[in-house]
């Protein structure tokens, strides 16, 4: 007797628990598993295995157990005005239809299993015109429909219990592969909502296109709170599972063993690799000065390091303080190029301009400081570095000025654009503020920026690690630099191994020695202080 179906062994559901979500690299890296061949021939084909998951059917209220549970609206809806077919079959097999519905989520959280009930339930899907996407796989005649359909259009269109609609594309593409690689480097998930962060607004709007086409959903744009990036946000809860699914990204911020998507490593996928790191490298990588992707990621690095050999690409790796960088030869600059690109519009000229360089070895040498970058009192002007570069321990002097201006927390953090508990935590001195926030009170003072920060003794600056910049340039400041370099990304290469010249370096910008002596540091607010105020022209 074949047992009737149900979601505790529908074989569609691909997560074996409602403990632990099942990604596409999970199934492929088990040879068992039924389904490998399967998603091998189309990762999108099983819709209903990633966008129904088994803990939606048993997940409870933690906070009031007893609370009645609404499961179905946790499911995703199939708008009947896209669907007529099903539309009118659902209105002529309403009984058979309630009685396949009660079988199927028997057992669940949605203890109701009352024909009767599932009948009068369905009548009002059919008033709102939608309809769970589960109700229609407990059909045979009516799934079939639907996938008839998806087959035809590549496509199926779902909404949420609140009627946000959206699309899921059923087949894989160059354009989604490449938003795949771009939310694995500057994205993160959230359970119903894609967040992408970039500098540059061409590349968000050029993505709030793409996610547009992809998924028929208008993300959001935002400006960042610094003013220097902005943020993407699409909406969609099966948006994130379907990302979830194709590259194993959790949800929450970058993650250590974040890798290469397993499908794009198998035939016949191969040739969508591109696309995938092409969205990784405009997300992470820079081309300022060369090529260089950087991830805290061991094994995406792992990825890289097989891909480029694949395309005969020559690097070399480094170790960084948070992971490790992949720094691409001028030689094979072309052969990156054309095997991965750039969509990034920003990034792509960086990336032209850096073929177009002659290839004499030529390099940067420091010729003074650059024209426009002090102010009128002789300092360097800070209001031209990055913003979001902390200042240690000034927190304290924020409280300091606060209390002498005899106003109260609440008013200043308006002021200041900020949130109360963020300008106590400034205050506790348990976060220290960025470059931002102390211009911003630098002018509700009334005070010059470079002038308050000399008078506070406010010389210790934070990005990726900790230094002290001179705020006024120096004859010996000037000497110093010419033995410092900005490469790319933020890195600076230290230009001799002449001890008494390390040790003053070390003593000007506190820096350790023994950092200074391997010719190569990473410190982020070095090499934008250098390539901010410096000028420097080409020299064999």
């Amino acid at each position: 007797m074949i047992p009737l179906l149900s979601w505790t062994n529908d074989p569609f559901l691909l997560d074996k628990t409602s403990q632990k979500v099942t990604t596409l690299n999970n199934i492929l890296e088990k040879e068992w598993n039924s389904n490998k061949s399967v998603l091998l021939t189309n990762p999108l084909e099983n819709y209903y295995g990633y966008l129904v998951r088994r803990k939606d059917f048993v997940t409870k209220d933690e906070i009031k157990p007893e609370k009645k549970v609404r499961i179905l609206s946790r499911m995703p809806f199939l708008p009947l005005e896209r669907y007529p077919l099903i539309s009118s079959q659902v209105e002529q097999k309403l009984w058979l239809l309630a009685e396949t519905s009660r079988d199927y989520f028997y057992g669940s959280a949605l203890s109701d299993t009352s024909i009767k009930s599932w009948k009068t339930r369905l009548e009002r899907y059919l008033e709102r015109q939608t309809i769970p996407l589960p109700i229609i796989r407990t059909d045979e005649e009516l799934w079939k429909v639907l996938v008839d359909q998806a087959e035809q259009e590549k496509k199926l269109v779902i909404q949420s219990a609140k009627n946000e609609r959206s699309t899921i594309p059923l087949e894989l593409s160059e354009k989604l592969v490449y938003l795949l690689g771009v939310i694995d480097g500057d994205g993160h998930l959230s359970k119903h909502q894609v967040h992408i962060v970039d500098y540059s607004k061409k590349q968000i709007e050029q993505l709030q296109q793409l996610a547009k086409e992809l998924f028929a959903v208008e993300g959001e744009i935002r400006e960042g709170q610094s003013g220097n990036y902005y943020i993407l946000l699409i909406n969609g809860k099966w948006i994130v599972r379907l990302v979830n699914f194709l590259t194993g990204h959790p949800l929450g911020r970058k993650y250590e063993d974040l890798q290469e998507p397993a499908f794009l490593r198998t035939q016949p996928w191969e040739h969508l690799r591109g696309a995938y790191w092409r969205g990784l490298f405009d997300a992470d990588a820079s081309y300022k000065q060369a090529p260089v992707f950087t991830s805290i990621s061991k094994i995406l690095i792992d990825n890289l390091e097989s891909y480029l050999i694949s395309l005969g690409i020559k690097h070399v790796k480094r170790s960084t303080v948070n992971g490790s960088s992949i720094y691409i030869y001028s030689g094979s600059r072309r052969k990156l190029f054309e095997g991965i690109g750039s969509w990034h519009p920003e990034k792509r000229d960086q990336f032209e301009v850096l073929l177009n360089k002659n290839k004499r070895g030529e390099i940067e040498a420091f010729q003074g400081f650059a024209e426009n970058c002090f102010t009128q009192n002789g300092y360097f002007n800070f209001e031209l570095l990055d913003q979001q570069m902390s200042i240690v321990n000034a927190g304290i002097i924020i409280k300091q000025k606060r209390i002498s201006a005899n106003i109260s927390r609440k008013e200043l953090a308006q002021k200041l654009g900020l949130n109360f508990k963020r300008l106590l935590s400034y205050e506790n001195n348990e976060v220290s503020p960025s470059l931002k926030v102390i211009s911003n009170l630098c002018r509700y003072l009334n005070e010059p920026l470079m002038s308050f920060l000399e008078s506070e003794s406010l010389t210790i600056f934070k990005a990726n690690n900790i230094i002290q910049l001179p705020l006024k340039p120096s004859p010996s400041l000037s000497d110093l630099m010419r033995y410092l370099h900005p490469r790319a990304s933020s890195y600076v290469a230290i230009l001799t191994d002449d001890l008494m010249l390390l040790t003053l370096i070390a003593k000007q910008f506190k820096l350790h020695l023994s950092e200074l002596q391997k010719q190569r540091i990473s410190n982020k607010a070095l090499q934008t202080f250098l390539s901010t105020f410096g000028k420097y022209s080409k020299v064999k």
